[in-house]
């Protein structure tokens, strides 16, 4: 799946509420074992390190670390915001 897909997936989950933005309590990594990434909804194979976040929410998520990473980029607060131009 391509990294804009992915973002614009993530971006929705976010706003849903489906992802939770608030702040993990614990990230562990481990080689995958083919379960689905939260973000992407693709397998983690077994020779992919897997991240799992667990938010102080409950709720754990496990995700690639791409997806980790564009997952913690749209928690951002500033990464809601409409993109504004330069007069």
């Amino acid at each position: 799946m391509e990294e804009m897909t992915i973002r614009q997936r993530v971006r929705e989950m976010v706003t849903t509420g489906e992802l939770p933005c608030d702040d993990p309590a614990g990230l562990w990594a481990s080689m995958g074992d083919g379960k689905r990434c939260a973000a992407c909804a693709e397998p983690i194979g077994a020779r992919v390190v897997e991240c799992l976040a667990n938010p102080k929410s409950g709720k754990s998520i496990l995700l690639h670390p791409i997806c980790h990473g564009i997952w913690l980029q749209e928690c951002e607060p500033d990464a809601q915001a409409p993109a504004t131009t330069a007069p």
